[in-house]
């Protein structure tokens, strides 16, 4: 059996895609396949991508119509062959030892998934923007983790057919069902910052279909009542961060509209252990609110009352 199956998404990257390919083929870990599967690009990524193919075996083309990333995460797991699987987006750098390090990791522990640490930067790698580090609750993406390709295949999980917060569901549903997640502090991902990339064209109401698609499927599986609070808080923390990242006035006043219309199925008020009382009062008072207005002077009237008590 290979040991790790690389599934790199790409979609018209023609600029950038070898750099990307170039540091996985560069890995200081041997045994692994990497399926690369286009998204219908419209530039020459797809040539690239297949010259790459001819020059390496391990190397797997899979040339798709455009579906979106998440379709191709899941055409790209139908015939992922390894032991780990890893979701990779083909306009991010990868540290030399980003396989070696997550599989070793995962192996010594005996563990489902393995999360790592990451940067971003814009331009050239030199140009670090921003480190992330988890919190108790990793962030919802796929591009930080190796997973377990049979815990995967127990619970049938699929990524969300959605322009953006495609990974949501996925991720956080394999969180919840790994019976044992370990942690890399190294940062071993880089990711790229772009105007254009899926990441900075977030489509907020896909965010609410995402946490509904969670839901749903922690339901089907019937494991809902045992992760109801931890579902509720990555909610809270989710739809905060949603929030603050809407650049418009417009965007913004979709959000409130999408909480108020979104809770009576989520019900994220019923959250009996809070772990982020900051996102609740924001919550709150967003649920509550008529107009977007209303909100900014409820949400600054309720900050201010903090800072006197």
């Amino acid at each position: 059996m290979t040991r790790v199956s690389v599934i790199l998404t790409t979609y018209n990257l023609e600029n950038i895609v070898s750099e990307t390919i170039n540091s996985l083929i560069g890995q200081s870990f041997s045994d692994f396949e990497i399926i690369i599967v286009d998204d219908g690009s419209k530039d020459s990524t797809p040539k690239i991508v297949q010259k790459y193919s001819e020059k390496f075996d391990f190397i797997k083309p899979v040339l798709l119509s455009h579906n979106g990333c998440g379709y191709s995460r899941n055409e790209g797991l139908k015939i992922a062959k390894g032991k780990y699987v890893v979701f990779l987006d083909g306009d991010d750098i990868f540290d030399s030892d980003f396989l070696f390090s997550m599989y070793k990791k995962l192996e010594e522990e005996k563990a489902d998934i393995c999360i790592c640490n990451s940067k971003e930067f814009e331009g050239s790698i030199k140009n670090i923007k921003k480190t992330h580090f988890h919190s108790n609750y990793p962030i919802g993406w796929a591009w930080d983790k190796m997973i377990k390709k049979t815990l995967i295949d127990e619970y049938d999980l699929k990524f969300s057919n959605l322009t953006s917060s495609n990974d949501l569901a996925f991720v956080y549903c394999a969180l919840f069902l790994s019976k044992k997640t370990v942690k890399i502090h190294d940062c071993l991902v880089y990711r790229r910052l772009r105007e254009n990339s899926v990441s900075s064209l977030r489509d907020e109401k896909n965010a609410f279909i995402a946490l509904c698609e969670l839901k749903e499927k922690l339901c089907e599986l019937e494991k809902y009542s045992e992760f109801e609070n931890d579902f509720q808080n990555i909610a809270l923390r989710f739809i905060f961060w949603i929030f603050n990242s809407a650049k418009t006035k417009e965007k913004r006043k979709k959000v409130l509209e999408y909480i108020r219309y979104y809770e009576s199925y989520l019900e994220i008020l019923k959250t009996k252990n809070i772990q982020y009382k900051n996102c609740y009062n924001f919550y709150k008072i967003a649920l509550k609110s008529k107009s977007e207005l209303d909100f900014n002077i409820s949400y600054i009237a309720s900050k201010l009352i903090n800072y006197i008590k």
